[in-house]
């Protein structure tokens, strides 16, 4: 057996969250998968939630599918391994992630990072999910994807003993992805790659129904009520846009500003997917080709990037008086999306 081994992952399309960044880093060059990529993640919906850190209060935003995703989607094959199962498995936490990846398996946790990143004696815990996908035993370290060590999302190394250290450390109760799905224990999660066959067609139907929904703020958690109890405050479709300034006006405003770009980069990956469809579903000929529809969609891109890249600019010169432009921004990008997918439905 090899003494290393790491197994293939392509940069991901959108990383606004850990969990589409893993889905996107395995399957995002898939042709197949492709399929059911495009066919999905179009409704937006946004709530309020105690942010797991710092106990405040966030805006958190995404698409639909959001973390369930990597259950659900039918070019991966998913299994939940509680952490007495890995323990029995394989005895401890390395060992069964070398295994698995022998196996051709990706491993997805949540793990401190305050331990990974600082030396064991930080007096704080930081869980988050972490992406592995390779080993190198000569080196005794991990390859991993994940946003915590660099600027952006990246691909780097962990080693062996500070993945051990990540991971022991984390109680059921701080495992917020076993806790989220109302699991009450502490694991990971084991994804395959299942791209063999053909499963999912492009849906055409399908992704004009959610369209429609999104651009009417239709709430859609009602279809998914068999998973678990609804939120009651829930925004949805293009009212996020909404929401999203909203919640900038308020970090802004505070006397300490907060200048979480979570949200706001959501709404920018969002735009971005959603302009791939729209070349892809006209590379398909399920859309006719029509290049203004993908210029006229480029300025609501470029109008959200700008956004972004504003709020970015703001926490480094602290200069929070710009709020007129965020909005104008953030406005025009909803008035154009409106117009522009409008249209999109009336094609398809």
């Amino acid at each position: 057996m090899s003494n290393k081994k790491i197994l293939p992952v392509s940069y991901p399309m959108i990383t606004s969250w850990q969990w589409h960044a893993t889905l996107f880093s395995i399957l995002g060059d898939d042709e197949k998968a492709k399929n059911w990529i495009f066919s999905n993640y179009i409704q937006l919906r946004c709530y309020n939630i105690e942010e797991i850190f710092t106990g405040d209060e966030m805006l958190l935003a995404d698409m639909m599918p959001g973390s369930s995703s990597l259950k659900e989607c039918p070019y991966l094959l998913f299994s939940l391994m509680t952490k007495e199962q890995v323990e029995s498995y394989c005895g401890d936490i390395i060992n069964f992630i070398i295994k698995t990846i022998d196996l051709n398996g990706y491993v997805y946790g949540v793990f401190d990072e305050a331990k990974i990143l600082c030396d064991s004696g930080a007096d704080y815990k930081f869980p988050h999910e972490l992406f592995i996908f390779g080993y190198d035993k000569d080196k005794e370290e991990f390859h991993v994807g994940d946003f915590t060590f660099g600027e952006h999302y990246s691909y780097s190394t962990v080693s062996f003993e500070d993945v051990k250290r990540g991971y022991d450390i984390i109680t059921a109760s701080e495992d917020h992805m076993f806790k989220d799905d109302y699991k009450g224990r502490r694991g990971l999660y084991v994804i395959q790659k299942n791209t063999a066959e053909m499963y999912y067609d492009l849906d055409v139907a399908y992704i004009k129904d959610t369209l429609v929904e999104y651009l009417d703020a239709k709430d859609s958690k009602n279809h998914f009520r068999m998973m678990r109890n609804r939120f009651s405050d829930t925004v949805f479709g293009v009212d996020v846009y909404d929401a999203v300034y909203k919640q900038i006006e308020k970090q802004l405003s505070g006397d300490e500003p907060d200048f979480d770009i979570r949200a706001l980069h959501l709404l920018y990956d969002h735009k971005v997917l959603m302009n791939e469809r729209l070349k892809y579903m006209m590379a398909k000929g399920v859309l006719a080709y029509d290049n203004e529809i993908l210029d006229e969609y480029m300025e609501v891109v470029n109008n959200m990037l700008t956004a972004r890249n504003l709020l970015i600019k703001t926490s480094i010169t602290g200069n929070v008086n710009c709020l007129d432009r965020f909005e104008k921004y953030i406005m025009t990008a909803k008035t154009k999306e409106i117009e522009v997918l409008n249209k999109v439905v009336e094609r398809l």
